[in-house]
């Protein structure tokens, strides 16, 4: 009853009404009953998918409706402190509102209790976790760390994105992929994509990343959601809306009407080819919000297709898309309109932040990419927004795109840069919030929006300018101990350095001689001992050990975080180098660090420059000339965008 209290609210979870309890002298049964009022859902998907079997499988925008309905749900469970596991989620357990959403029932297994097991559990403790599971779990669900205890895999939240795996297989295919239980095909993740199947391709990764016998290799909800928004977007649906073919296939089902969105629908017949089989091509977000979109950043929202059948009309000078057709190899010449012509291929510059990224069009194309889950080299980025700017200033007609894989992270962080160089912006903050307006959220991690900054700091009327000088980091301070043992008691930390794509130190050895530390030493220390200089990554792992690992010295290892910057921006005096808990990069569940959890780096500053063979972009550039008017095309656009998003006096 608290659960469902806490998570009511959410659309996609049956809301929660009232509550009340009866005594045994007054029930039936003899027992006492607590009665829980929720809202009616009058309809159970179950029943709707076995009206409409008969004519055929449900198609791939309805299943993606109702998978990503389902998974918001449990996104909204495991977002709470501590995360809520439902323990139960299977298809019978959701059902259809009478708006024709998803609505997710059934708390009684949910549970806030995750379980470490390890080499010192004893046989007594695992038969009492085993029997604990097998009351609140249905057996084709259950993953293969609760069927194997003794592989001393983590149950935790993990446990639900294998039943969302298991629903996401029999919307598709309309069979369960462990039909009948069987333990050995469950704990060895024995299952089978037809061959054949084309129908739901897209969703085929998906299935096999959550169906992973590893519980840590499966994906988050996050990331899950994250992926089937990119799906939507790419296939131009709405993926909250309500489930209309279910409902029209039913004879309508209480209020079925589409709400508004501004998501501009476009026919299947018109969409590139190769656009439904990537679910990389365009990484959009359904926007929530009603909104009127126009000028600056306007067919952000609609991909490369919308993109080439507005460019006549559009006003916006910098544009980020994606290129659809690029990755199937088909020309981007047949996504442009017939009348156009070439004469649009002058005007065009594309910023590739892809390292496969090949156009078979003769337009000016700048290759610039970086590693994924990485911030940009600060050289790379600062020539990326040079170029742009030189090439928007020669010719009024010019256009920039910026094309990646995801069409979020990279290319949030070279536009924002952008903003911040032509000096729209004086924040990071600022440009990601009007990229995430005009987008989508950008999914940029603080590095990423470290690196903005220092754009920022570049071009303020007292620009800061990164020295040339090296600096030793003498350790990594972490304080207090990050709790990633199997125990929740301490850490064994090592970490690796790298200086652009070179790695030059680990302090990883073997098992036993690292240093393990636990919560009553108050920090961790990793004594370093190295120059750096340049753009700086520092990754620490935690050491575990894997079964049996300690005859046959074997060792796992887990990211605990990283750290990236540059050390132009270290300033000279500085003895130490603070990160708190929300400026580190690919954290873990946030109950592995303790409150007020930060990372000291103790550095010195070397006195000597020590300049780079190559010139740095930014020595003998005059930014006095820099302006936002570049931005724009008309003075009613630069008016409408610096009165929602930027200082109205840079108008003037």
């Amino acid at each position: 009853c608290y659960l469902q209290k806490k998570l009511s609210g959410h659309p996609n979870i049956v809301q929660f009404c009232s509550a009340a309890s009866i005594g045994k002298e007054e029930s039936d049964t003899g027992q006492g009953e607590f009665l829980l009022l929720t809202e009616l859902c009058k309809g159970q998907l179950v029943e709707f998918l076995k009206r409409v079997e008969s004519k055929g499988p449900i198609s791939c925008d309805t299943v993606l409706k109702i998978f990503y309905q389902t998974c918001r749900a449990v996104q909204h469970m495991h977002k709470q402190k501590p995360p809520i596991i439902h323990r139960d989620l299977k298809v019978e357990n959701l059902l259809i509102s009478n708006q024709g959403t998803i609505k997710l029932c059934d708390f009684g297994s949910a549970t806030t209790i995750a379980y470490y097991p390890d080499y010192n559990w004893s046989a007594q403790k695992r038969a009492l976790v085993e029997e604990e599971i097998t009351r609140n779990t249905t057996p084709m669900y259950r993953t293969p760390e609760m069927i194997d205890l003794y592989s001393n895999f983590p149950i935790g939240e993990k446990q639900d994105i294998w039943a969302l795996g298991c629903i996401l297989y029999l919307l598709c295919f309309r069979q369960h992929p462990f039909e009948d239980g069987a333990k050995l095909r469950i704990v060895n993740g024995k299952y089978v994509i037809p061959q054949n199947d084309t129908r739901y391709s897209v969703f085929h990764d998906l299935i096999r990343s959550t169906l992973k016998v590893n519980p840590e290799e499966r994906l988050s909800i996050t990331e899950l959601v994250n992926q089937l928004q990119e799906i939507a977007a790419a296939r131009n649906v709405n993926p909250k809306s309500p489930i209309t073919e279910l409902l029209e296939q039913n004879g309508g089902y209480g209020n079925s009407a589409q709400p508004r969105t501004s998501v501009t629908s476009i026919s299947q017949s018109s969409k590139p080819a190769g656009q439904l089989n990537n679910m990389y091509n365009a990484g959009l977000t359904v926007a929530e919000c009603d909104q009127t979109y126009g000028g600056f950043f306007d067919i952000l929202r609609g991909g490369t297709e919308r993109f080439f059948t507005n460019i006549k009309d559009t006003s916006s000078k910098v544009i980020q898309s994606v290129a659809n057709g690029v990755a199937s190899k088909k020309s981007i010449s047949d996504s442009v309109p017939k009348g156009m012509g070439v004469r649009i291929v002058g005007f065009l510059l594309l910023i590739g932040l892809c390292f496969c990224f090949k156009l078979l069009l003769n337009l000016s194309v700048s290759e610039c990419g970086w590693p994924a889950r990485r911030a940009p080299n600060l050289q790379n980025l600062y020539s990326i927004c040079k170029n742009m700017h030189l090439w928007l200033k020669q010719d009024q007609k010019n256009v920039c795109i910026v094309h990646c894989l995801d069409g979020r992270a990279a290319s949030a962080v070279v536009v924002c840069s952008f903003l911040c160089f032509c000096r729209l912006f004086t924040t990071a903050e600022a440009a990601v919030y009007m990229f995430s307006m005009k987008r989508c959220p950008p999914g940029i991690w603080p590095s990423h929006k470290r690196y903005i900054e220092y754009m920022c700091d570049m071009m303020a009327e007292e620009p800061i300018i990164p020295h040339s000088k090296p600096i030793l980091v003498r350790s990594i301070v972490m304080t207090p101990v990050p709790l990633f043992s199997k125990q929740r008691n301490g850490c064994r930390p090592f970490c690796e350095v790298y200086v652009g794509d070179e790695r030059v130190t680990t302090t990883s050895q073997e098992y036993d001689k690292m240093k393990e530390f636990k919560i009553e030493d108050g920090k961790a220390v990793i004594p370093l001992g190295i120059t750096v200089q340049g753009d700086v990554l520092i990754v620490i792992y935690h050491a575990r050990s894997t079964l049996g690992g300690r005859l046959q010295a074997k060792m796992a290892s887990m990211k605990m975080f990283q750290i990236q910057f540059h050390t132009g921006f270290v300033p000279r005096n500085a003895t130490t180098v603070k990160f708190a808990k929300y400026d580190l990069d690919a954290c873990d569940i946030q109950e592995k660090y303790p409150d007020l959890f930060q990372v000291n780096l103790e550095v010195e500053v070397e006195p000597r420059d020590r300049p780079s063979c190559e010139q740095p972009p930014w020595d003998n550039m005059n930014i006095k000339g820099l302006n936002p008017k570049i931005l724009f095309s008309t003075r009613e656009e630069q008016q409408e965008i610096l009165s929602k998003f930027g200082n109205e006096s840079l108008e003037k």
